[in-house]
Parts: C-alpha cells; structure tokens; sequence
C-alpha cells in the first residue's frame, strides 16, 4: 500500500464537470488516521468552518456497535492536498490503475465526518473491525481551490438545515461576509453558535450564526443574493467593531471579564431580538448621518441594558418579564434605540409606538 515515500492506492478514476476524481477502498483503522477533519493540519481557512453534532456521532457509534455484522456507511469525500499519479492498468480499462498519494499530502475529509468520529468509538470497542473497508471518493485540490466549496456544497445537500447552518454553508455575499464577520471581529470571535438557532445555558456562545446575519441583513439593508460591494462590508465590520468597544457588557466579555451566559441572564442586547433592532437603528442612523455616524452610535455607550430597566424594557422587547421575540417587540424596541440616538421618530412609529405600548398595558 506504500512505495517510496508514496501511498499507492487500487483506484477507480472518473469525472465530475471538468475535475477528474477517484474512487478507492480504505480499511477502517485507516480511515481514522489518514483521513483529517478538524485537526491543526487543516488551514484555519478551512477549520473555522467546520463543527460536529455529539449526538449525531453517538447514535452512529451505536448503530455501528448494534448492527457490526450488518451495517453499512456511504461512502466518504476527501480532497487531497497534493498532486497525484494515476497509472492505468491496461489501456483496454484505462478507468482501473493505481494511484499515488505523497505521505506529505493532507487529505482532508469533506463529507462523512460524523461516520468518522463514530468510527474511532466504534473501532475503540471493537478492533477486530479495523479491516472492514469503506469506500472513499478523493478530490485533488493541490491548491486548496475547492476544498472550502466543496464542503459547503456537501453540507448543503445532505443537512436538514437549521438558519445558521443554510447561513453557515450558503454561497451568498451576505453569508460569506457574515461567517468573516464571525472570524474577524472581537465580540463575536469564538462566541458564536454555527449550526443551531438556539443557545444552551452553558454555551460559551454569545449569538447564533443566524442572529449575525439577521442583523447584518438588517444594518446593511440587503436583499440575500445582493451582491456586497466594499463600502458595504467596510461599514458593516466598523459597526460592530465599535460597537464592542461601545457597549461596556460587550466589552467585558470580549475581555473576559463576564461570560455569555450572565449576559444572557441579565441584559437585553445578549437577545437575538435587540441584536437586529440594534442594527436597524444602526441603519437608520447611517442612512440620517453618513458623514458622523460613527460618532452618534457611541450614545448607545449611555443606555441601561440590563433586563432590570422594565421602564425601558418592558412591554418592548420583554413582556411581564422575559423577552419577547415577536415582530411588534422588534419594531418597538428599534423605536426606543432610535429615540436614544437623537433621530427622528416618524408619525407613523410614534403612533404604532403608542398603539402597542397600551395593548400591552392592558391589564
């Protein structure tokens, strides 16, 4: 299976639009050591992109444990990081060869990593296992071209799709910002939440992935296929640069100083809701004074977050208590931002205003 500094695979060779591919046969033991996920050989390019579901992996393992006479796994997607030799057998099946593969090439697993990961339990328990095969389709990618695509592609077409995981996988402007946006700016770095829409009490994640996007979608007033021009994404990263510096809780927690989770419990800007109507009187505030906005944006420095404020806060983004997620708490909570930053509340908001703010006083 190895010559001369090489890995020397039976190979099947076919093609998929203009890129040629290759299909081999890899014993399980191997399958867990060759091909890499989420390890640090992976470029962080990659990586960041990259999550695993527990529950998924523990109810492979399982099946694999109960069904180990009888199981079957689709087949695995890798792109391998190198260039590579095919050399046919005979030119009557020109399709059938083998296939060399640098020790040095990365190979790098772009669809089957919860299999993966169910395998290494799988295999912990059951060794005598390890010289089952799986059939492994291996994509050169000697430059790394594809390699962010094609898992984006694979997770597309294979997930159920929660919002932050069409966002997370998405090839949109909008999406691809957002999931930069989550990489590059301090508040969000490493706080963010990539597949679901919620957020557990313990998670160490501030806001979802989708929350991100809403309020970006939202600041930037962008349709989702819109193209994003560069004074766009310029002023959508100032924005919520500053506004973790602006913020003192958000600040906190980029300095670790307090968790998400006392955020969470606490205040009312760690909440999805106040996230997007942050950002659509960030919007409205851009749009009143392109020149200075980022000076008028600090006097959300100045307002009381905490969920303790029920004369701010209650009966906009929290109703008797706990917040409310609704369209009308959005819109009434978007007023109150604006009013705070000194712009101009239109008839039409004061009366919605008025109109929302007695229903809910409404014993």
């Amino acid at each position: 299976m190895s010559t001369m500094g090489n890995y020397s695979f039976l190979a099947i060779s076919g093609k998929q639009g203009d890129f040629q591919y290759f299909i081999i046969q890899l014993p399980l033991r191997l399958v867990t050591r060759l091909l890499l996920f989420d390890e640090v050989e992976v470029p962080d390019t990659l990586r960041k992109i990259r999550s695993l579901d527990p529950g998924l992996i523990e109810s492979t393992a399982g099946y694999l444990l109960a069904q180990a006479k009888d199981y079957v796994l689709a087949p695995f997607v890798a792109t391998v990081h190198s260039q590579v030799v095919f050399t046919e057998l005979t030119a009557e099946h020109s399709e059938i060869g083998w296939l060399s593969v640098p020790f040095t090439a990365a190979i790098i697993l772009q669809h089957g990593q919860h299999q993966r990961a169910a395998l290494q339990q799988f295999l912990a328990q059951m060794p005598e296992r390890g010289n089952d095969t799986l059939p492994v389709m291996l994509v050169p990618d000697p430059d790394f071209v594809r390699s962010t695509r094609l898992y984006a592609d694979l997770q597309q077409m294979t997930t159920l799709g929660t919002r932050s995981q069409r966002v997370l996988y998405a090839h949109s402007d909008l999406a691809m910002f957002v999931r930069q946006l989550a990489v590059d700016v301090p508040l969000f770095q490493d706080r963010i939440e990539l597949e679901k829409t919620t957020i557990s009490n313990r998670s160490t994640a501030l806001f979802t992935l989708s929350a991100v996007y809403q309020a970006t979608q939202a600041l930037l007033h962008m349709q989702k296929e819109e193209a994003l021009t560069a004074e766009q994404a310029l002023r959508g990263e100032q924005f919520w640069r500053q506004l973790g510096e602006i913020i003192p809780q958000w600040s906190q927690v980029i300095r670790s100083e307090v968790t998400p989770a006392y955020l969470r419990e606490n205040y009312v800007h760690a909440h999805t809701v106040t996230l997007v109507a942050i950002a659509l009187a960030g919007q409205a505030l851009i749009h009143a004074h392109p020149e200075d906005w980022s000076k008028r944006l600090r006097m959300l420095g100045s307002i009381d977050w905490s969920r303790k404020n029920t004369r701010l806060w209650e009966g906009r983004v929290m109703i008797r208590g706990r917040m409310s997620k609704t369209h009308d708490s959005l819109k009434l909570t978007t007023i109150a931002l604006k009013r705070a930053m000194g712009l101009t509340i239109t008839e039409q908001e004061r009366a919605l205003e008025q109109d929302l703010l007695s229903l809910h006083d409404t014993p």
